[in-house]
């Protein structure tokens, strides 16, 4: 069906926005209002637009010839799990560019003005798989009982769309708090475990794929090296993209949202680090290892010596596997790692 005109508006930027609205959209309690960047002056600019639109001020529109929008405005909702009688109002969120860019549609109920369904969208070829390891995660996180993650409603897998149900909350702030402990703690596989070595090994027999300058090769290889733990870890579900824009806190209980980077089984700490080193980079923190200010509860009695490994392991999985998600980050994750070898 086609549930809306294809014509968008932009809310925000006009070059570059990340929300866009249908044509005839009015202004409600929707999803979008409780978006709040994090950099003040993002969050003073996304204010005044949203005082401006309630005075009556039209959001500007988008070309009229965009087939990527029209290709979203013709979707066919109800195969994604939309059940109520009347057609969707679709807000659209746009991710960041890079190579996985990808639209977040919140298909809103135009009655009660609440959010149904989020369904996302690739915008790149990669896009395509990353929703789809998405969505392939979400049935096994919903076969194993875990409760903190949205609930796959469909999946076209020859599009690459998928729909999921939406998670109400407020967003994560930059701390760890106790609710973020526990969702971290949570993740842990009972009963499995995982060398350290058996990472480093693996990461050995890898680096060679990697595109990385002569002096940072050498670097990673010599990080590689010091990781030479071979005790039993406990062996964790990896988020891998554990940061507060994809936390929900609600009523004392934290909940993950966007699962592309995850993975099934991985070392402890290795998301805790990615929380901390991300918030550092957000806000223009000198690059430095952390592991001797990592004291979370969940931390498994870990040595000094295994937690400074384990934030070496993570800052060159970040780096050899090419996830990182900027190249502003991954100057940060080289020099993290530069002043952690230093101060070996």
């Amino acid at each position: 069906m086609q549930s809306v005109q294809p014509t968008f508006f932009a809310l925000g930027r006009p070059d570059d926005p990340r929300w866009l609205a249908p044509a005839g959209y009015r202004l409600h309690g929707d999803p979008f209002l409780g978006w709040r960047p994090y950099r003040m002056t993002s969050r003073l600019a996304w204010v005044a637009m949203k005082s401006a639109m309630r005075w009556g001020a039209a959001p500007a529109p988008l070309p009229a010839d965009d087939s990527y929008l029209e290709c979203i405005a013709n979707l066919d909702w109800r195969s994604l799990g939309w059940r109520q009688s009347s057609a969707p109002e679709p807000l659209v969120y746009r991710g960041t560019a890079g190579p996985k860019r990808k639209a977040v549609v919140h298909l809103i109920d135009p009655v009660s003005h609440a959010c149904q369904l989020i369904v996302k969208v690739p915008m790149t070829e990669a896009a395509k798989w990353a929703i789809a390891h998405e969505a392939q995660t979400l049935l096994d996180l919903q076969h194993e009982g875990f409760p903190a993650a949205p609930r796959l409603v469909a999946f076209d897998r020859t599009a690459g769309i998928a729909s999921q149900t939406p998670v109400y909350g407020s967003r994560s702030g930059l701390k760890c708090t106790r609710e973020v402990a526990v969702l971290l703690q949570s993740l842990e596989r009972p009963g499995e475990c995982l060398r350290l070595r058996e990472v480093s090994s693996l990461l050995e027999a890898n680096k060679g794929r990697f595109d990385l300058a002569a002096d940072d090769a050498a670097l990673v290889a010599r990080a590689i090296d010091e990781m030479d733990d071979t005790s039993e870890l406990p062996a964790m579900r990896i988020h891998g993209d554990f940061a507060p824009w994809n936390i929900k806190l609600l009523n004392g209980s934290a909940v993950l949202v966007d699962w592309e980077d995850s993975q099934a089984r991985g070392l402890p700490l290795h998301d805790a680090y990615h929380f901390v080193h991300m918030a550092r980079c957000l806000f223009g923190k000198r690059p430095r290892p952390v592991s001797q200010e990592l004291r979370f509860r969940y931390a498994f009695n870990l040595t000094e010596a295994q937690r400074r490994q384990l934030e070496l392991a993570y800052l060159v999985q970040m780096l050899v596997r090419e996830i990182a998600p900027s190249q502003t980050y991954t100057a940060f994750l080289l020099a993290s790692l530069r002043k952690a070898m230093t101060e070996s």
